[in-house]
């Protein structure tokens, strides 16, 4: 069985509002950024893919937890 890790965007001003995002592409706030720079991804991740949606709020968030698992241009 392969494992399977789902990990949410980073809060965007949209969520904040109670706005719908769907596929609009809303950037994640300061304080996500902060906040998603701080944490660390468990070590049972390591070496896991990360892969994301096309959306920069997905690819950024992935950037700010995991910055040497996620390839800069994420992979889709």
């Amino acid at each position: 069985m392969t494992p399977l890790a789902l990990i949410r965007h980073g809060p965007t001003a949209w969520n904040d509002e109670g706005r719908m995002q769907g596929h609009q592409d809303v950037p994640l706030t300061a304080l996500a950024r902060r906040t998603l720079a701080a944490l660390q991804p468990p070590p049972a991740l390591d070496g896991f893919a990360w892969v994301t949606s096309p959306l920069a709020r997905a690819r950024e968030t992935a950037r700010l937890i995991a910055p040497t698992s996620c390839p800069p241009s994420s992979r889709r």
